[in-house]
This record gives structure tokens, C-alpha cells and sequence, in this order.
């Protein structure tokens, strides 16, 4: 957690008398390049007090959860509400709160970009964005149109072309975009009318009339927060089941853009709910597969490595319960000399030193042994770190947090582990399509492209994904091709 913000819960009273000098707060840029102290958020509370919270690290959750990077003790604020992240060097906002809303600007929000001087308000407190950098600006708006100028050819051939791109510009730069407005203030009525059906088709029939890219970015925005909405209803006045069909089916469609980002934060949440549902009803094989299925980049993700570990710890002292305290303890000793901290999967020194611990809490050789194996699996992935072996060292990594999932500095190595890997394919890719830039792609291949994203796209809606989760893979897999509906894998 890089900063916590904590502000005592006050009175609605006490909130409506702090004056508005009080909550306003002036900052100005400075010109000086040597005191840039780049991208930020000014931290205000009712009362005016304010914090400065550099904007660091690729992304930084706010919520009132410990585990928020900002924590804000307020309960009008959500545990996981808002999360600002870097993409493309640019700043985007967006709710994962599934109850309580993020106003950009005093305006309700889904996702936005931020831009210098703009406004977050999560339950009582105020954010506003600061940044140095020029491309942080908002930009005026450029009025679009063509200039003609006269050439020697005489004064009614300049006319005659300008009549020619003056028709030509004045149908892409003027009526596609007023096209374009009017649809969208007739989903806006039909929004706020709760008749998302009719938003939908409308934006729908949009996308199928070749819009060019920058209207068809906006038309897809809308579409996304028409689904949001569609999902929100279908979560109140439903169940849970029919959101998290109807999400899926969405996705299905329009997954693939950025735009789809918060509805896929919302399949999670609604995924990691389900798991926890289905593990307190012992379903455990149908839980699994839930906290399996949630993103690698998730803001959940986390959240469900500890519930697939914990589920995988309890069968595994579950299954030792009738071993006696010495038995387990030999039996322990024998595999950590042999150094089987984790493996065979259910047979390791590690899962017997935690059964010793279940049946003794304070079991001395039990603890000491385990702190070995931490300290053993750290050292060697600090080791393979500093030399950028990026691969073994999460290899250790992934290892240790087996043991431990608590240790935010090797958590946070994970990360970087995985940024580094995924940066290495993404360049390999790129050189790829370098030797290829020279010549245009066919249909074919444009096909085939599009076949690959909505292949993609079915895996990730897939429940099943212990195929593609690490850990999965690593606690069953010695038990992956059992059938017994009795255990969870």
C-alpha cells in the first residue's frame, strides 16, 4: 500500500457547514522543468486537510479495504472501489464499486480518462488529478475543415474543387458527427427511461453503418455502459446467475476493446462472489473452478489465489487428521531433509508441518521449518531477480507465496516477473510484424485474426480454468484427471 488516507466519519451536518473555500483547493503548475513532480492525486477530505499521492506505479486501487494502495475509512466508500491505471501514458479512472458510485466532475462514471484539474469524489472525500506533463491537458476542441486555396488555374476551377471537397468534408466532418450526437442523446433519454434495450439496438445499428474510428470509440463506450447499466438492473431485480449470463454473452460479442475493461472487472466480482458462495456450501470442486476462471490482471485476482490455497490446504490436513502428532512430525522431517518443501503435491513438508500446526498451534520445530522453506524459496528468487532471470525467479517467487501470500514486497516481484515476461513476447511480436508492415494484410488473414480474439475471448468466459491458472495447475496437478465429485478438483 504506497499511501493511506484516513478521515474520521463525520455527521452529514458537520459536512454541509464546511464552507466551499474550504473543500476548493488552487494549484498551480510551475514552469520550472527541475520541479516537476509529475502525475499525482490531491487528497481532500470534508474538512480541507489534503495529501499528495504520487502516482507511481502502473495501477493504484481505492477502497476501504487494508488491502487498498489508498485506504479510505469511510462507509460510503466500497471495500475495492475505484482503480486509476496507466495505459498507453495515459490516466484512466474507472467504478469497480458494485453499490456506491465514482463521480468524475460531479458526473457519475464507469471509465474515464483524467486530465489536469479534473475531480474524483468517492463518499466524502475529493481527488483531484495534477500533472506536469503537456499531454495531461485537455485539449481545446479543434474545429474540423478544409481550406482551399487558390492556385493559378484560375479563380472558378479553385471553386469548382472547393464545391467538390466542401460536399465531401461537410458529409464526414459535419453530418456523420451530428448523425452521430442525435443517436446519442436519443440513448441518453432511453438510458435514463430504464429501456436499455432500445439504447442497445440503437448503438448497435451505429456499428454496422462504418462509422469512422474516433465515432466508433464513442458509440462503443456507450454500448459498454449501457451494458453495465443492463447488468446492474438484472443484479437487483434478477440473480446473480442471470447478470453473470448475460455478461458473458456481451463479452462474447464485444469483449476485445479497452472500453470492455469495467465489465470485465465486474465478471470477476461476480465470479469471486459466486466462489465464496459455493465454497461455504462445501461445493468445492464447483468453487474452484469460480476463483480459477478470475483474470491474471484482475484487481480480484489476488483475492482468489488465497481461497483456491486455502481450499487445497484444508483437504490436505483434512486428509492427516487420524496421524498422530509424532507420526507427522517424522514424516515431515523426512521430506524437508529430502527437500520436498512443495512437492509431491500431497506429500511435501510443507503441507505436514501445517497439519502439525493444526493439531499444536505453537509446535516450535513446525514454525522454524516453515520460515526455512520461505527463507530458501526467497533468497533464490531475490537471486534469479537481480540477475533478470525473470523466469526462474517467479518460479521461486510462486513457490514462496504458496507458503506465504501476505508478502507484499515479493507479491510485488511477481508483478514485475510477469510485466517482464509479458513485455518479452509482446517485442518478439512486434519484430514479427515489422517483416510483415511492408505489405497489407489480406482478408484472409484479417479473419483469421479475428477468429484468434473471439477464441481468446471464449477461454477467458470459460469456468473452467484450472488449464490456465498457475496455481491450479500446481496444487492438482497430480489429481487432475479424477472424477470423484467428492473432491474439489
Amino acid at each position: 500500500m504506497t499511501e493511506i488516507f484516513q478521515e474520521e466519519k463525520k455527521s452529514a451536518n458537520a459536512t454541509a457547514g464546511v464552507p466551499l473555500e474550504a473543500k476548493t483547493m488552487v494549484i498551480t503548475q510551475t514552469k520550472n522543468k527541475d520541479k516537476a513532480l509529475g502525475p499525482r492525486l490531491i487528497c481532500t477530505s470534508v474538512s480541507g486537510q489534503s495529501k499528495v499521492i504520487p502516482l507511481k506505479e502502473s495501477k493504484l486501487v481505492i477502497g476501504r479495504s487494508v488491502e487498498a494502495d489508498l485506504n479510505l475509512a469511510d462507509p460510503l466508500v466500497s471495500r475495492k472501489h475505484g482503480v486509476i491505471e496507466k495505459r498507453k501514458d495515459e490516466y484512466i479512472v474507472r467504478n469497480v464499486s458494485t453499490t456506491n458510485p465514482l463521480l468524475l466532475n460531479d458526473v457519475a462514471i464507469a471509465e474515464k480518462r483524467l486530465y489536469t484539474g479534473d475531480q474524483l469524489k468517492i463518499g466524502n472525500t475529493t481527488l483531484a488529478f495534477v500533472s506536469d506533463r503537456a499531454k495531461d491537458n485537455r485539449a481545446a476542441d479543434m474545429k474540423a475543415g478544409a481550406r482551399e486555396s487558390r492556385s493559378g488555374w484560375g479563380w472558378w476551377l479553385a471553386v469548382f474543387f472547393l464545391l467538390i471537397f466542401a460536399g465531401y468534408f461537410g458529409y464526414f466532418q459535419a453530418y456523420t458527427p451530428l448523425k452521430v450526437k442525435w443517436a446519442l442523446k436519443s440513448v441518453a433519454r432511453q438510458i435514463k427511461a430504464e429501456n436499455y434495450a432500445s439504447a442497445q439496438h440503437t448503438l448497435e445499428n451505429l456499428l454496422m453503418s462504418d462509422l469512422p474510428p474516433e465515432y466508433n470509440r464513442q458509440v462503443m463506450e456507450h454500448l459498454a455502459e449501457t451494458a453495465l447499466a443492463v447488468t446492474e438492473h438484472k443484479t437487483k431485480t434478477e440473480d446473480l446467475d442471470s447478470a453473470m449470463a448475460y455478461l458473458k454473452s456481451y463479452l462474447s460479442e464485444y469483449g476485445a476493446g479497452k472500453e470492455a475493461e469495467v465489465l470485465w472487472d465486474r465478471l470477476d466480482y461476480f465470479r469471486l462472489t459466486l466462489g465464496h458462495r459455493l465454497e461455504t456450501a462445501n461445493k468445492l470442486q464447483q468453487a474452484l473452478r469460480q476463483y480459477s476462471a478470475i483474470k491474471e490482471d484482475s484487481i480480484y485476482y489476488e483475492e482468489a489465489h488465497k481461497a483456491i490455497r486455502r481450499i487445497w490446504l484444508a483437504h490436505q490436513q483434512h486428509s492427516r487428521q487420524d496421524q498422530t502428532l509424532v507420526q507427522l512430525l517424522k514424516e515431515a522431517d523426512a521430506h524437508f531433509q529430502a527437500q520436498q518443501y512443495l512437492k509431491p503435491v500431497n506429500q511435501n513438508a510443507f503441507v505436514l508441518y501445517s497439519a502439525v500446526l493444526t493439531l499444536e498451534p505453537g509446535n516450535a520445530l513446525a514454525l522454524q521449518r516453515i520460515d526455512q522453506m520461505e527463507d530458501f524459496y526467497r533468497e533464490n528468487g531475490e537471486k534469479y531477480f537481480s540477475g533478470k532471470n525473470w523466469v526462474k525467479a517467479l518460479s521461486f517467487f510462486e513457490r514462496y507465496y504458496l507458503i506465504d501470500t501476505d508478502n507484499k514486497e515479493v507479491n510485488a516481484k511477481i508483478k514485475i516477473c510477469r510485466e517482464k515476461l509479458s513485455q518479452a513476447g509482446k517485442s518478439k511480436i512486434s519484430k514479427s510484424s515489422l517483416k510483415r508492415k511492408s505489405r497489407r494484410k489480406t482478408r484472409e488473414e484479417l479473419k483469421r485474426e479475428q477468429a484468434e480474439k473471439k477464441e481468446e475471448i471464449k477461454r477467458m468466459l470459460e469456468e473452467s480454468g484450472a488449464e490456465s491458472s498457475w496455481i491450479m495447475k500446481y496444487l492438482f496437478e497430480e489429481e487432475n484427471n479424477t472424477t470423484s465429485s467428492d473432491k474439489p478438483w
